[in-house]
């Protein structure tokens, strides 16, 4: 039997940590960004948007905007989402051109590859939107007007194509994997974030939310990012605010943070965002014309904390004698 002095140390061990508390930093723009959509960071901490109205790839540090801002053009067709892996590949979605790109930034100047055509067969587009990588170097696109996610294998695109969602999802636009391999998408039409992974589909399909503008609501999310602490990040497009909760306790810790308009803290139609190490936020604010950075101040999971110093914790109860994400 646990002593009252343990069953505490249980409850807090387990205690889940609250969702991020959000607050604005900065904006950046400058005249720079050009119906900005779906950004993404990589490891560095290095941000890359797809700029659609400029037909550009750009890239930044957010601790030196104008030193390090760079813009590579291309081929691309009003570019409107990107992502970056680890071997410093950066793939690309293209809404006018219905289809995939990637280059390396060791060589940005060089052909890019192109993944796909358009239509609704496999390998196969219709308005890409966000994407997202895993840790298997496998990349994950939403392919809004199919009403489904992509995923493929760079290293054999026609062999590995599989989608998921066809029937279920609808206009989604964002996608973003977990640390678990898990799977989030913005099914945007539908008002909800779902969750999946792809090992079984139907068998974890778990959807937050409904439509609205109140708490644990959204009108047409569109971006979805999470956290290291798995806070679940959301750009409410058409509420003009940026959402946030954990899925553990979803009503419980769901928060908004913005209203519309041009100000400090203000979006017109978010589209996208991305969160980096750190936990701050980047927010592709798509009317404005800008990249909006919010400090998510991720909380350490209780758990982890007591952990960290358990061996003390249990020090002291000894001493004294003594036998729960939203």
């Amino acid at each position: 039997m646990l002593t009252a002095g343990a069953a505490a140390f249980f409850a807090l061990t387990t205690a889940p940590a609250p969702a991020a508390t959000l607050s604005f930093v900065q904006n950046f723009s400058g005249g720079d960004f050009s119906v900005p959509r779906f950004p993404s960071v990589d490891s560095s901490g290095n941000v890359f948007v797809a700029d659609g109205g400029n037909n550009a790839i750009d890239e930044f540090n957010p601790t030196n905007f104008a030193g390090t801002f760079q813009r590579f053009t291309g081929s691309f067709g009003a570019p409107s989402g990107v992502t970056v892996d680890s071997s410093g590949n950066v793939y690309f979605a293209e809404h006018s051109g219905e289809r995939v790109g990637a280059f390396n930034l060791s060589n940005p100047a060089g052909t890019a590859t192109i993944y796909g055509s358009n239509g609704n067969g496999s390998g196969q587009f219709f308005d890409p939107y966000g994407m997202a990588v895993d840790s298997a170097g496998n990349v994950y696109v939403a392919d809004s007007n199919n009403n489904r996610i992509v995923r493929f294998n760079p290293s054999n695109f026609a062999g590995t194509f599989t989608s998921f969602g066809s029937g279920v999802f609808s206009s989604v636009s964002g996608v973003a994997v977990d640390s678990a391999g898990n799977v989030w998408v913005s099914d945007s039409g539908n008002n909800r974030i779902v969750r999946f992974n792809p090992s079984n589909f139907a068998g974890t399909f778990t959807s937050f939310g409904s439509g609205g503008s109140g708490a644990g609501q959204f009108n047409y999310p569109a971006g979805v990012a999470l956290d290291s602490a798995g806070n679940v990040y959301v750009a409410d497009e058409n509420s003009s605010r940026i959402d946030a909760f954990n899925p553990s306790n979803f009503l419980g810790t769901f928060t908004s943070f913005g209203t519309g308009g041009s100000g400090n803290g203000q979006f017109t139609t978010p589209e996208g965002l991305t969160v980096d190490s750190l936990g701050n936020i980047f927010v592709a604010d798509e009317g404005n014309n800008r990249i909006v950075e919010l400090a998510g101040a991720v909380p350490e999971p209780v758990s982890a904390a007591l952990l960290l110093g358990g061996a003390g914790l249990l020090a002291g109860f000894k001493r004294f004698g003594r036998a729960r994400k939203a």
